[in-house]
């Protein structure tokens, strides 16, 4: 054999299996070169990828949680503004109409409404609230329209409707804010 000016190359050496020795007959062992198939297991059977494959996956794994946790904390974070606030008074109010619920009706008003709830006994309520449920004249909240908030008072105008969805009409809720929060009132009087 030639190198690439002519010139004879030196024909390799073998390495004797037991290494090779120095001048003073001490071993100096040399490993003889591998050779690493494709597909073969790597030493130590081929886990480090399998452990690669774990970490990624435990890893991704924490990403979907946090990520998830993130979203819940940002969508339970609600809006606590006094018109959010207000909207949620108007919202248990009107509950509290559909399912007769003359405890909540008593902590959720003000005024001339809630001296009334006050003062009504429960088996008059009853007989009040089953006459209103047959005549379908409870109000249902489609969507509170307009919020403004004066110090302690608000006004809302909200869509209601009371038997038929599609049968919309305008009501407009007086409140004020108290130690207890936002309570829905009576409309003050016209002059």
């Amino acid at each position: 054999m030639q190198d690439g000016a002519g010139r004879p190359l030196a024909a390799p050496q073998r390495i004797p299996a037991g290494g090779v020795k120095d001048g003073q007959g001490q071993g100096n062992s040399v490993a003889p070169p591998q050779q690493v198939q494709p597909g073969a297991a790597v030493a130590g059977g081929g886990k480090p990828r399998k452990k690669v494959l774990i970490i990624a996956g435990a890893a991704v794994a924490v990403l979907v949680v946090v990520v998830g946790v993130i979203v819940a904390v940002a969508m339970n974070s609600s809006d606590n503004s006094p018109a959010a606030q207000v909207k949620t008074a108007i919202t248990t109010y009107t509950s509290a109409l559909s399912t007769g619920d003359l405890d909540k009706l008593r902590g959720i008003t003000c005024g001339s409404q809630h001296d009334f709830y006050q003062n009504i006994s429960a088996d008059q309520f009853a007989g009040v609230y089953k006459t209103s449920k047959e005549q379908k004249s409870i109000p249902v909240i489609k969507s509170v329209d307009a919020v403004q908030v004066t110090g302690d008072k608000a006004i809302a105008q909200a869509t209601v409707y009371t038997s038929d969805p599609a049968k919309t009409s305008a009501r407009t809720f007086d409140l004020e804010h108290s130690a207890d929060g936002w309570k829905v009132c009576d409309p003050p009087a016209q002059h």
